[in-house]
């Protein structure tokens, strides 16, 4: 059989490959294919296409629609939901349903990767904040004050190419709230609307009072020289990417660090990401086989390996007992992947390129709304 999944960037990848050919020695040869992410959507077409496919696919689970409208992707509802929902109930339910189309399920979930807020404890503690599991842009705003008023560091660092995530998810967590997700991703919500206003107005809150580092220089200031502000105790708070929590925790060397979620402009949590995770081909040899080696590969016992390396699992039987961990697969549960900058490639360049930037250095709302305003009206018509 062949599992076209082993995530050698992942440290825990090939050590879970292993396993899985462990457990099922006396029933399969398992070849293992190494995951080529930036062919990756042409790799399971042409698979699919020769009519001799791998017998399971890693692919983004969010990302399935194009499988699905071409049946080419196996239903995996009835074996989800077989003994009382047995399988199903072994996943987080948000992350599981990503790969939920028209109520039923295409594919299923390794782990989340999404954004948060890494924290320096002794700098919270110092300025009397306590780390948050869920905030709102408010009170993220006011521990912002207290740290720079009582512990004299900047409050908040963030990489240039990482600084869409105000947008995005302050347009994502504002859209949850009010009930406009779908619209938004639809493009039915015109740039007009306050919730872009709103969070326009945020960001630059932020950046007038010098809550983001270093002050002028916080909108061209890289991911690195974020991190190493952050290890060197010059800021309180690091946005990055769930994954790299082990990673970070391990630059830190001997900092106090701890998980925040993503400060919410509206009232409920909602946070930009997505899973990693892995398919049936409708037309793979042996189906029930393949679901097999998916129930392997996601079980437990080899999940934990993943776990164990410092990664959210998506298995919520897995026992993890390091707490940056155990956060983050909390946090997981506030995953959203419908979001209004995926509408089209000139709304995302937008938002990457410009429209944080020409706001916050001064040019007006009006004009910054309008040209998001004319780009949202040509993808819709296109």
């Amino acid at each position: 059989m062949t599992f076209y999944g082993k995530i050698v960037e992942y440290t825990s990848g090939e050590k879970m490959v292993a396993a899985m050919q462990d457990q099922l020695k006396d029933k399969y040869e398992i070849d293992s294919i190494q995951v080529d992410w930036a062919n990756l959507e042409k790799v399971v077409k042409t698979g699919i296409a020769s009519g001799s496919p791998a017998d399971v696919y890693e692919f983004w689970p969010q990302n399935m629609k194009t499988f699905v409208t071409a049946q080419q992707a196996l239903d995996l509802t009835p074996y989800l939901e077989a003994n009382g929902g047995e399988w199903k109930n072994a996943f987080n339910q948000t992350l599981l349903d990503l790969g939920k189309y028209d109520g039923k399920y295409y594919a299923v979930p390794l782990g989340s990767n999404f954004s948060v807020v890494y924290v320096n404890k002794d700098i919270f503690d110092k300025a009397g904040v306590e780390v948050p599991t869920e905030w709102t842009w408010d009170k993220f705003l006011e521990a912002s004050k207290a740290i720079k008023d009582k512990a004299g560091v900047y409050p908040f660092a963030i990489g240039k190419d990482l600084q869409n995530w105000l947008a995005r998810n302050g347009v994502m967590s504002l859209g949850v709230s009010e009930g406009k997700q779908d619209a938004l991703a639809a493009g039915e919500v015109p740039a007009t609307d306050a919730i872009f206003s709103t969070v326009l107005k945020n960001i630059k809150d932020l950046y007038d009072k010098q809550y983001w580092y270093p002050g002028k220089g916080a909108l061209t200031i890289s991911r690195d020289e974020a991190k190493a502000a952050f290890y060197q105790g010059k800021v309180a708070m690091l946005a990055e990417v769930s994954a790299d929590a082990r990673g970070i925790i391990s630059g830190a060397q001997g900092l106090n660090v701890a998980v925040a979620s993503w400060p919410s402009m509206g009232d409920k949590n909602a946070v930009l990401g997505g899973a990693d995770g892995l398919f049936i081909p409708a037309n793979a040899k042996d189906k029930d086989a393949s679901v097999e080696l998916l129930k392997s590969y996601l079980s437990a016992d080899v999940q934990k390996i993943h776990a164990d390396e410092g990664y959210a699992a998506a298995n919520v039987n897995v026992q993890v007992s390091d707490p940056v961990v155990q956060s983050i697969m909390q946090l997981s549960a506030d995953v959203q992947a419908k979001e209004f900058y995926n509408l089209g490639p000139k709304i995302s360049d937008f938002f990457d390129k410009e429209l944080i930037s020409s706001y916050v250095l001064g040019s007006s709302e009006s004009d910054v709304l309008g040209k998001l305003e004319k780009l949202r009206q040509q993808t819709i018509q296109q």
